[in-house]
């Protein structure tokens, strides 16, 4: 299966990425569209209908999305119609769809770091393609915020680690639990322990 997931910027970069999703829930990070100027975390000021034409120009061209039935999942803010049309109904008349995204940050946090963790075999969850530079860039260097330690600071170009929270979100799995094997012991008492 193949996802999209989205977290709209203006003045601060949108992220776009797609990701496939293997029969083990295992997610590969294969493609992205990410709307920064070049210069940090100052977005390229496109309107809701470019990007959504960009998404589609990119889902028909690209050999790995073309004719692929493609689940979308976005922030819930592009549902958002105070101000007119949402971001949601523009991206609509593209033929681009998106489910709400539950945006809880600590939960989604969690999930990335699930699916970054390695399993006893040293195999993540999460997979990034070399091209996907925007993620490569961004995520490493994020940190822990000094008011909320649990969460991230929101100060940082975290639009990338938003959009792929979203889709943690969406495609939840549980903890991973690595049993570290433990010798046998015969003696619990450590009484044969040579001191």
């Amino acid at each position: 299966r193949i996802w999209r997931s989205f977290d709209w910027g203006y003045a601060r970069p949108f992220s776009v990425g797609w990701y496939a999703v293997d029969h083990e829930r295992r997610m590969y990070r294969i493609r992205e569209l990410y709307g920064c100027t070049g210069a940090p975390n100052v977005g390229v000021q496109w309107e809701p209908a470019k990007v959504a034409r960009e998404i589609r120009r990119m889902e028909e061209e690209d050999p790995n999305l073309h004719g692929k039935k493609i689940f979308g999942v976005a922030d819930p803010a592009i549902w958002d119609s105070s101000r007119g049309e949402s971001i949601y109904e523009t991206a609509l008349k593209h033929r681009i769809f998106f489910v709400k995204g539950d945006n809880r940050r600590i939960p989604g946090w969690m999930q990335m770091h699930y699916r970054m963790a390695f399993d006893e075999e040293g195999y993540p969850q999460l997979y990034v393609f070399t091209g996907c530079r925007a993620f490569r860039r961004t995520v490493p260097g994020l940190l822990f915020s000094e008011t909320e330690p649990e969460d991230l600071d929101t100060r940082m170009e975290d639009h990338v680690a938003d959009e792929s929270r979203y889709l943690c979100m969406a495609r939840p799995i549980p903890p991973r639990r690595v049993e570290t094997a433990l010798p046998v012991q015969d003696d619990p008492l450590n009484m044969l322990v040579r001191r």
